[in-house]
């Protein structure tokens, strides 16, 4: 039983400083993710980007004969349509390429990794719309089941390949010797534009496609190659910065990191994240502590609103299903949360389009911090599935001109022994 000297005090805090401001992510690994990325966008608060990909091809069947005197008579590069991001209405311009130096299965490959290509553009600087359609269209022998973008080819490669040693094709390691694989790209858009994603496992959809015909007079045949999850791939991303709107390049490009707290960019596609800090965490803590008491964290819930501005135009720049929130360790690691073990449905993360914002559960991350038994020079703040999405988000900073800004609303007991 407890004595009448003995009693629990309940405290509610929402105003605890929270520094916080955007940054550049400096790399971040892309390879064989779950969709490729495709297109160019002006977005007119973080500036351009653009998106392409390089990957591998897998036979779709070995000792391919394509006849003693084989016509070619269309090469086409089709890729399944899974969404998009941004404004379709602007014409995209691709370019593929023929790679000329292999990928390697050990090696890693991030946003800025490149690799040496043959100088012709096979594509021709072939002009699209990145609009969600073609499902249920026939294509020869075939009707799609989903959208798609063709892209016609130069027949020469179709020539390429009627002309090899039949060896080559005796598999796809030798076929992948003989032809390392493609990179695709395009130009950077002047207003508009938007990101296309793209299934690369699509096996029936997503396909280089080579229509021939064994003579000239001989019936029209097929033949087809495919991307597998054995296969290399990745995402490539350019980003010009500095033509983003001044607010964000004054804060990311130049480095004011006081903008962070009226308002702050994510940005997937290797592009932008934050850092937060609680910087007046430990003060705060020993301010409530009387001899004998300890200080014990009941809930405490970190809340990401958005910021409300036409620059922030949802409408079009939707904003991301999910953001990650990591704590950076002294040497530059990150590690997660002690509340992520809590499971999804606690721990938060998930964006809701009824309060406009994300929310996290932070209570034992900051529990520990108190007590001494982790160590964290802060939260980086990003979204889930930067490597392969092209979201982006802006968020109101703790001192933003509204009514719902960033926080951390703090449920706290003092117990007395």
């Amino acid at each position: 039983m407890l004595s009448d000297s003995d009693h629990i005090a309940v405290g509610f805090v929402d105003s605890l400083r929270i520094t916080c401001h955007s940054m550049e992510v400096d790399s971040m690994p892309t390879k064989n993710g779950t969709t490729l990325l495709l297109g160019s966008m002006l977005d007119p608060v973080m500036g351009s980007t653009d998106a392409g990909f390089i990957t591998e091809l897998h036979l779709s069947s070995t000792n391919q004969y394509f006849g003693d005197q084989p016509i070619i008579d269309s090469v086409v590069l089709q890729l399944a349509l899974t969404g998009y991001y941004g404004d379709t209405a602007t014409m995209q311009t691709v370019h593929v390429y023929q790679l000329s130096e292999a990928l390697v299965d050990s090696l890693s490959y991030y946003q800025f990794s490149d690799l040496s290509t043959e100088s012709v553009d096979l594509a021709n600087g072939y002009q699209f719309y990145p609009h969600p359609r073609t499902t249920n269209t026939v294509v020869g022998h075939d009707t799609l089941t989903q959208a798609v973008i063709r892209i016609p080819l130069d027949p020469s490669l179709g020539e390429t390949f009627a002309a090899a040693d039949s060896a080559l094709f005796s598999s796809t390691e030798a076929f992948k010797e003989f032809f390392p694989g493609l990179k695709v790209v395009c130009e950077p858009v002047a207003q508009g534009g938007a990101i296309s994603y793209i299934n690369p496992t699509s096996n029936t959809v997503t396909q280089l496609q080579i229509y021939y015909r064994e003579t000239a007079e001989g019936n029209p045949m097929r033949y087809y190659f495919y991307i597998t999850s054995d296969d290399v791939y990745f995402n490539q991303y350019l980003h010009d910065y500095t033509l983003g709107s001044p607010d964000f390049v004054q804060q990311v490009v130049q480095g004011d990191t006081l903008l962070g707290q009226t308002q702050l960019y994510l940005q997937s596609m290797g592009g932008v994240r934050a850092l937060l800090r609680f910087t007046d965490l430990m003060n705060w803590a020993e301010s409530l502590k009387e001899d004998g008491s300890h200080l014990i964290i009941n809930e405490a819930k970190l809340i990401l609103p958005a910021l409300e501005e036409s620059g922030n135009d949802t409408s079009l720049y939707t904003p991301p299903t999910s953001l990650a929130l990591l704590s950076l360790n002294a040497d530059g690691t990150t590690s997660l949360l002690a509340d992520y073990m809590e499971g999804t449905a606690y721990y938060g993360g998930s964006y809701s389009s009824a309060q406009k914002s994300v929310m996290f559960r932070i209570s034992e991350h900051l529990q520990n911090l108190i007590l001494g038994s982790v160590s964290s020079q802060g939260l980086y703040l990003s979204i889930v599935g930067a490597s392969y999405n092209a979201q982006r988000w802006i968020i109101a900073g703790p001192d933003a001109n509204q009514d719902d800004m960033l926080r951390c609303e703090i449920k706290y007991s003092i117990v007395k022994e």
